[in-house]
């Protein structure tokens, strides 16, 4: 029996090392187009709004796909669902390599990154929901948080560090061979998942049988994801004021990157030189998020977070010195990054096991599928009052929000008082 118990703690161990392969992996390839595709669509055509367009095609997706996808997930293996992800994303971008190396004109070049951009959001959807689905197959719930702020100290580590690499390589490694080497890295890291010894990870009924049934069987799904979510307040007021704030926010990495590139002009190697000490601020993040956990309520951290981020993105547009810069943009991604971890801690804790795809689903469809308003709102008003000022505007939103937020859990905590 202590024989099989220790296997079973080694076997463990390995897949969560395999995973975490996976996982640094699949960020090198997302983290070095992340930072490339931006400055190749501005140096195409010198326009922020191609970056607001193209950023909407990655999240708009989530919006459109997330609810349906996620009940899918809940019915399929979701290992096979990562795998596949990964395959269609190393062939995308390495179509994406192919017309880059072909010096196309311009025109060709951004129609096939508008395409290829497309196509990956909508994978994207079915890779987001599934990976943190799946580590529920391998991992214990008292370690979600554990892992989860791995996974994102491994996503910011390679924000650190690519950004660094990428803003000296734009100038001197050919376009196409950036982005081959980015479809490789996620055909390494489906090779990874290939690997794992996980028993199935398949959800109770699949979705065999005649096509409508299947998509009555997905509708029937969606809904009681979402008839859970209605009546789970405690669950629904951080989606409802994380969503908000996406909106408000979404363009700012797409504002920020304009006014270094072109108000400051910065060189690439300077964009990358901040890009990867915000990095550092997102990894940073990562480390004192449990010691917040511990220490204050969620709800505490939440209100807490956006006041320090209005401030922040207000300071970053005054000033113009490289250091300032980065050091604004620093404590605005060790906010994020808190954000993003205790926005998924908080749902796994509260979240049964058997709604979990379906509620994840629905998180993100609706905090990544908003960012694409984000984009064409914060787009719509760089373009109109100039990316400075559109920050100013969404400082004075963010409070309102603020606002917003105290007030929906003065109202929920006193309910409880009231039920207690």
């Amino acid at each position: 029996m202590g024989s099989r118990i220790h296997m079973e703690n080694l076997s463990r161990r390995g897949n969560n090392w395999v995973y975490l392969l996976s996982v640094v992996s699949d960020n090198l390839g997302s983290s070095l187009m992340t930072f490339v595709l931006p400055l190749i669509v501005l140096d195409l055509t010198g326009s922020g709004i191609h970056l607001s367009i193209i950023s909407s095609f990655e999240t708009l997706p989530f919006l459109l796909l997330g609810l349906p996808f996620g009940a899918i997930v809940d019915r399929c293996d979701v290992r096979k669902v990562l795998i596949r992800s990964d395959a269609i994303r190393f062939g995308g971008y390495a179509l994406l390599a192919a017309v880059l190396s072909a010096r196309s004109n311009a025109t060709m070049t951004l129609i096939a990154i508008y395409l290829v951009t497309l196509v990956i959001g909508c994978t994207n959807v079915f890779s987001s929901v599934s990976e943190m689905t799946f580590i529920s197959y391998f991992v214990s719930k008292s370690d979600y948080s554990k892992m989860n702020s791995i996974v994102y100290g491994i996503q910011y580590t390679a924000g650190l560090l690519i950004p660094l690499a990428g803003g000296a390589l734009y100038s001197v490694v050919p376009m196409g061979l950036l982005a081959l080497i980015c479809a490789a890295c996620f055909l390494l890291s489906a090779g990874a998942i290939l690997l794992m010894r996980v028993g199935s990870s398949k959800g109770a009924g699949g979705l065999r049988g005649p096509v409508p049934a299947a998509v009555r069987t997905v509708i029937g799904d969606t809904r009681q994801g979402l008839s859970y979510l209605k009546t789970r307040r405690v669950v629904l007021y951080p989606l409802v004021l994380a969503a908000l704030f996406n909106v408000l926010t979404g363009n700012f990495q797409n504002d920020s990157l304009v006014i270094m590139r072109k108000s400051l002009s910065f060189t690439s190697g300077q964009v990358g030189l901040v890009m990867s000490v915000t990095a550092m601020g997102a990894l940073a993040g990562t480390f004192i998020v449990n010691l917040l956990n511990r220490s204050f309520k969620f709800e505490t951290v939440l209100i807490a977070n956006f006041l320090v981020q209005m401030c922040f993105r207000l300071l970053f547009v005054a000033f113009g010195n490289i250091f300032a810069v980065a050091a604004t943009l620093f404590v605005v991604d060790l906010c994020q990054s808190v954000l993003n971890i205790i926005i998924i801690t908080n749902r796994q804790n509260l979240v049964e096991t058997r709604y979990l795809g379906r509620v994840t689903s629905i998180y993100k469809a609706v905090l990544i599928g908003v960012n694409s308003l984000g984009f064409i709102y914060g787009g719509t008003l760089s373009n109109t009052f100039g990316q400075r000022n559109a920050v100013l505007w969404s400082g004075v939103e963010i409070l309102i929000l603020t606002m917003i937020g105290i007030g929906a859990y003065a109202h929920l905590n006193k309910e409880r008082t009231t039920d207690e």
